[in-house]
């Protein structure tokens, strides 16, 4: 039933961008509006099926955590890993509560400050963000796959491309800059990526 009423809702968002698409082709430089409303389309369909399809992955943030803590080059406290992570501190002790629990990370008080404590990640934790990857890697080679290689390569390519444009948008000083940051964050979670970054930061 939910995915049904997901599929009617993608249908009318399909029906008014396309409305608009059509109405906005009559104004000079309407293709490009046209082509703009469209991918915004393709990305909310993104968005609302990679939700259900990457609810199997860690949702809790114990992954952005770990990811966190395999780049920084010094200890963290609880605090920091707070701020890193973009949660409250509630939020982060629940959190560091369940991979102590786990034996991914180790809190220890630190010599300098008692009040403060300092986070590590244990070799299981560096073995579980690892596996994490290496599940993700393969859940996206499977989606890949049944895109096809020459797709695929397509998709990675563009990709890419957009990247270097909005890249250089934030370099300048083109208005346009602000607007291209949000279209770089619709993307991102239009792609329905797994928590945690790129799978070859893990490494």
């Amino acid at each position: 039933m939910e995915e049904q009423r997901n599929a009617c809702a993608a249908g009318r968002d399909a029906g008014r961008d396309a409305g608009r698409a059509a109405g906005s082709r009559e104004a000079p430089g309407g293709e490009w509006s046209a082509l703009a409303h469209d991918l915004m389309t393709q990305t909310r369909r993104l968005r609302m099926y990679g939700k259900g399809t990457m609810r199997r992955w860690d949702g809790r943030g114990r992954v952005g955590v770990l990811h966190v803590l395999h780049h920084s080059d010094a200890a963290l406290t609880a605090g920091e890993l707070a701020r890193a992570c973009h949660v409250t501190s509630a939020r982060m002790a629940q959190t560091l509560n369940q991979l102590e629990a786990d034996g991914l990370v180790t809190r220890t008080p630190s010599e300098a400050d008692r009040r403060r404590t300092i986070v590590r990640m244990t070799d299981a934790g560096e073995a579980e963000l690892r596996s994490y990857f290496d599940g993700v890697t393969h859940f996206t080679a499977g989606l890949l796959r049944q895109l096809g290689e020459k797709d695929s390569r397509e998709l990675v390519r563009i990709l890419g491309k957009l990247a270097d444009v909005l890249h250089d948008a934030s370099e300048g000083d083109d208005p346009a800059a602000a607007g291209a940051d949000s279209a770089a964050a619709g993307a991102d979670a239009g792609a329905g990526a797994p928590e945690g970054g790129d799978a070859h930061e893990a490494r």
